[in-house]
């Protein structure tokens, strides 16, 4: 039985000074963590039982319970409903510290990224807040398009993604090839419109069924919801953007450099 106690971590006798002692709980994450990198608890296999666990470490099912909800929360684990708790893919980052493409981001993190079409079409009654947003009373003949695809990495389908694009006058949207080709490259080689900056609001939801189908998960799972503004180097709004992305597998981040703190001298 590999007890617990006997792991490396220190106890209380061997604890230096100003050294915090870590916990029972933090001790069996790190063991399990190892397991999976390590390759002993294989991508995609389910892991012991939670009673085998709990012989084998001496510990509750309380804490086992405990330790396998943090893994899955950082993303070690995945419980599924018909087989039980995997391990799974770690999940993918996305800094929000700066302007991001998906397809250009995965491809840098070395993942495979795809992209299915799931519709494109006009949007031939665009509402008073669509129309004041994209300027379109400016513009006599503008037109408002909905490009809605699946962004896909290794096979594994983590985004739902609709584009609602604005245009001064009609447009061909229908000639791109939009499983491969990325919009904003599309937008400025063909169409002159150069990306300057965007604004991003996230918001927690639960997925429908039909939104869960898609992204092959149980109907109600977490999710975020991305809203994006993308701006020209005019300052117009020429796309928002609305992404349903999976919470299992995502986590954003955001760096803070220190310039001061609030109350701070200078």
């Amino acid at each position: 039985m590999a007890k617990l106690e006997n792991s490396h971590a220190q106890t209380n006798n061997d604890t230096r000074p100003g050294e915090s002692e870590v916990s029972p709980q933090r001790r069996l994450v790190e063991v399990f963590e190892e397991k999976i990198k390590q390759g002993v608890w294989k991508l995609g296999e389910l892991i012991p039982r939670e009673v085998d666990l709990m012989g084998e470490y001496g510990v509750s099912r309380y804490m086992i319970r405990l330790v396998l909800d943090e893994l899955v929360q950082a993303g070690y684990l995945v419980r599924t409903k018909k087989r039980g708790t995997v391990v799974s893919q770690p999940k993918v980052e996305q800094s929000l510290s700066s302007f991001y493409s998906f397809a250009v981001d995965m491809a840098a993190k070395g993942f495979k990224p795809t992209s299915y079409v799931l519709g494109l079409e006009e949007v031939a009654h665009p509402d008073e807040t669509t129309v004041h947003l994209f300027g379109l009373e400016n513009y006599e003949q503008g037109k408002v398009y909905n490009l809605r695809r699946l962004r896909v990495v290794n096979d594994e389908p983590l985004v739902i993604e609709s584009s609602f694009l604005a245009f001064p006058n009609p447009v061909d949207l229908t000639r791109f090839d939009w499983q491969v080709m990325p919009i904003y490259e599309v937008l400025e080689k063909k169409f002159g419109v150069k990306v300057e900056r965007a604004t991003e609001h996230l918001d927690p939801i639960t997925l429908n069924r039909h939104d869960s189908h898609l992204l092959q998960v149980e109907n109600g799972s977490p999710a975020f919801r991305v809203e994006r503004l993308t701006y020209d180097v005019t300052g117009r709004v020429f796309e928002r953007r609305i992404s349903l992305i999976r919470g299992d597998r995502y986590r954003f981040y955001v760096e803070l450099p220190k310039n001061h703190l609030i109350g701070e001298p200078g």
